[in-house]
């Protein structure tokens, strides 16, 4: 593949030095390389989606750059839906799952190696209230988190901040009961996750027959809302034995009406993204990505 020459960034400001560091010195790489380079911060939540809109209608650029966590890659792939120009992705986050998807490291050589030559590939999305998703949709447990994540403590802790919500969230006690309709057929549940790909909250697997490359979404059913319980679907997680769980079922779904109850917390690709009733379904069109060489799913 030839060298690609120009790159416009879009990078979420609230990050730690050490992340700054990693941003920098890919920009340096890169201009070294030969590249010309654009970098712009964001402002607000849901600006990323207007500066990747308005750079990709104007062609400033081979490819757009969202550096930040997943968060910040949803609201720039949000932007580039339907457009020509590929994404690109400069893991600076908490989690970074979109980056163990790719097996992409938090490394300066590699990304910029990657930004410079890697092939743009074409990747499934899902939509959540017809916007675009790359990861997935959790409805329960894990929104109610995502939700009370203090941004301060955040940028202080980092992936301690999860750990403190996660904790008070489990204090709480047991879930609320979830009604949905999947694919036609209706379902109840304590905890749903909706996955496009593999990871989940890290380098955790939940799905090990997700592919974010090819189109198509799984749906987790996670039927005890009990403390107990929790701490039984966490443990598999951080073993990769979720499937394998009697009182967990996994459905193939295109699309996903989830109905009661009203108000509870939903995240999409780690950020907060409202309360149901929501509406998850398959995405009709791929994405541009740029990935590692040699990359498979």
């Amino acid at each position: 593949m030839p060298l690609r020459r120009s790159f416009h960034i879009i990078v979420n400001p609230i990050a730690g030095a050490r992340r700054s560091r990693l941003l920098n010195a890919v920009v340096e790489r890169l201009r070294r390389g030969g590249a010309e380079v654009t970098v712009e911060p964001t402002e607000r939540p849901g600006h990323a989606t207007e500066l990747a809109r308005r750079a990709a209608e104007r062609g400033q650029a081979d490819v757009i750059v969202a550096a930040g966590g997943d968060g910040t890659i949803n609201e720039v792939a949000r932007g580039l839906l339907g457009q020509g120009v590929p994404l690109a992705i400069i893991p600076l986050g908490t989690a970074n799952v979109l980056a163990i998807e790719l097996s992409l490291r938090p490394r300066a050589g590699e990304i910029a190696d990657m930004l410079l030559t890697g092939p743009a590939q074409l990747v499934g999305t899902g939509l959540v209230g017809g916007e675009i998703f790359l990861l997935m949709v959790g409805v329960g447990f894990d929104g109610v988190v995502v939700h009370d994540i203090n941004p301060a403590l955040k940028k202080l802790w980092g992936k301690g901040a999860f750990v403190w919500a996660g904790v008070k969230a489990w204090f709480k006690g047991p879930g609320r009961d979830i009604r949905l309709i999947a694919d036609g057929r209706e379902k109840r549940a304590q905890w749903a996750i909706v996955v496009n790909g593999r990871y989940f909250a890290g380098p955790y697997v939940l799905a090990s027959e997700g592919d974010i490359s090819q189109p198509g979404l799984l749906l987790y059913l996670f039927r005890n809302g009990g403390r107990f319980a929790l701490i039984r679907y966490l443990v598999a997680l951080g073993l990769g034995r979720v499937g394998r769980l009697p009182d967990v079922e996994i459905v193939p779904v295109r699309q996903v009406r989830f109905l009661e109850p009203e108000g509870l917390a939903v995240e999409v690709d780690g950020d907060a993204r409202g309360t149901l009733p929501q509406s998850v379904e398959q995405g009709t069109r791929f994405l541009r990505l740029v990935v590692p060489a040699g990359w498979k799913a």
